[in-house]
């Protein structure tokens, strides 16, 4: 369990493969701690209070993002995003499923 602030914070993947992560801010900065290997990896992502980013970091320069592009998370406050990753040793790949909602 990680928590953001408007300015950086470091997912150590060695202590979970799933994590989450509370941002606030628009300029996140998240680093990650690489796994002992490859694996499947899951960070659950909270907005602390709506509109809150993340540029830079692991997480938005070493991360095979799905179609090159970093996905733009939701927006609302409260609102949930999970990231999947793949990591394979050296190179993460991700993809981000967003704005988890009841019905």
């Amino acid at each position: 369990d990680s928590s953001g602030g408007s300015a950086s914070a470091t997912v150590d993947w060695r202590v979970s493969q799933k994590q989450k992560l509370t941002i606030t801010g628009t300029s996140n900065t998240i680093n990650f701690t690489d796994p002992a290997g490859p694996c499947n990896l899951l960070l659950k992502i909270i907005q602390g209070d709506g509109s809150d980013t993340i540029t830079a970091g692991n997480y938005a320069v070493n991360v095979k993002w799905v179609g090159g592009a970093i996905p733009a998370l939701s927006t609302g406050n409260g609102e949930i995003d999970i990231a999947s990753f793949y990591f394979d040793g050296t190179s993460y790949h991700g993809v981000a499923s967003l704005d988890f909602a009841a019905p």
